[in-house]
C-alpha cells in the first residue's frame, strides 16, 4: 500500500492548485488541472529568449504527457511498473524486481475488482517505487463493512498469487518462483498488521479500535526483540498513533456501529485465518531457502 491509501473513508479531495488564468488557445479546457498556456511574449533573438522557448517547448511535452496517461490509464500503469522494476532492480536485481512488481500487481488488482464489483471506479494500479502501489478512486464506500471487503481483497488476491507461485515452484524447482512466493506471502502477511492506513487496519475497524492497539504492539516487539525495523515500518507505526486516537473517537459513528455482529465476527476471522496461513507459509519459504543456499 502506498502512503497515500485510497481506500480511506471521504477526508476531502486531494489539493490540486488552480490552473493558471487562460491567455491563450489550447485544445485542453481551461479548468483542467493540466491546462497552463501562459500568454504570447515578444520574439527576442537573445540567448535569454532562446532558454525561454525551450522551457515552453519542454513543459508542453510534460503537459501533453500527463493528460496521455491520464487518457490512457493502462499506459501509466506499465510505465509506472517499469520504473519501479527499474529501481528495485538497481537495488536488489532483476529477478527480485520482476517477482516484487507482480505480487504488488496482483494484491492491488483484489482490491480494484472488489471496488468495481460494489459499482465505483478505480483506477489500476499505479506504482511508486520503494513505497508500493496507489490506487484512485471518485467515490468511496457508505459504510466500514464495504471499506473492510475492498480492504481484505487484496490480501486474499495476494495470497492466492502466492500460492500459485508455491504451487509452480513444487513442480518445477524453480527458485524464482520459490522468491516470488516469499515476497507474497510475506507482503500479505506485513499488509495485515492493523495500523495506520494498512489493509489490516480497513478489515479489522469495524470489529474494533483495540486492534490498532494491538498492531502497534506488533511493530513494537518486532523491532525490539526480533530486531526487524525499517525507516518505512517506523514511519507507518508514528502515523498509526494518530489513527489509532481517530479510531477511538469515532467508534460510535453509524459508519462503523451499522456493521452487523456477524459481519464483524466473519471479518475477524478471515483476518485470523489469512494470518495464520501466510504466517506458516513465510516460515515454510523462509526454510527452504536456506536449504537451498547450503
Amino acid at each position: 500500500m502506498s502512503q497515500n491509501d485510497p481506500y480511506s473513508p471521504p477526508q476531502g479531495g486531494q489539493y490540486i492548485p488552480p490552473a493558471p488564468q487562460f491567455q491563450g488557445t489550447s485544445d485542453i479546457p481551461p479548468q483542467s488541472p493540466y491546462h497552463y498556456s501562459p500568454a504570447p511574449q515578444r520574439s527576442s533573438r537573445s540567448a535569454l529568449g532562446w532558454l525561454g522557448s525551450a522551457a515552453l517547448a519542454v513543459w508542453a511535452v510534460v503537459k501533453y504527457g500527463l493528460v496521455f496517461l491520464v487518457k490512457i490509464p493502462a499506459l501509466a500503469t506499465l510505465l509506472s511498473a517499469a520504473v519501479s522494476f527499474g529501481a528495485y532492480s538497481l537495488v536488489y536485481g532483476g529477478w527480485f524486481a520482476v517477482a516484487l512488481v507482480v505480487m504488488i500487481f496482483v494484491h492491488e488488482m483484489g482490491h480494484v475488482l472488489e471496488i468495481r464489483r460494489q459499482g465505483m471506479h478505480a483506477t489500476a494500479p499505479i506504482f511508486i517505487p520503494f513505497l508500493g502501489a496507489a490506487i484512485f478512486q471518485r467515490q468511496h464506500p457508505t459504510d466500514a463493512l464495504k471499506q473492510a471487503q475492498i480492504g481484505i481483497a487484496g490480501p486474499i488476491a495476494g495470497t492466492i498469487g502466492a500460492t500459485a507461485a508455491w504451487v509452480l515452484f513444487s513442480a518445477t524447482q524453480n527458485p524464482v518462483f520459490l522468491l516470488a512466493a516469499s515476497i507474497g506471502f510475506f507482503l500479505n502477511l506485513l499488509n495485515l498488521i492493523p495500523v495506520w492506513q494498512l489493509d489490516g487496519a480497513w478489515v479489522l475497524a469495524p470489529v474494533s479500535p483495540w486492534f490498532q492497539v494491538a498492531g502497534l504492539g506488533m511493530i513494537a516487539i518486532s523491532v525490539l526483540i526480533f530486531h526487524f525495523a525499517s525507516f518505512l515500518l517506523i514511519i507507518i507505526a508514528l502515523l498509526g498513533i494518530q489513527t489509532m486516537r481517530a479510531g477511538f473517537r469515532n467508534a460510535k459513528n453509524p459508519y462503523y456501529t451499522s456493521v452487523p455482529i456477524s459481519a464483524r465476527l466473519a471479518l475477524g476471522g478471515a483476518w485470523l485465518g489469512l494470518v495464520l496461513y501466510l504466517g506458516v507459509m513465510s516460515l515454510q519459504a523462509e526454510s527452504l531457502f536456506v536449504s537451498l543456499a547450503r
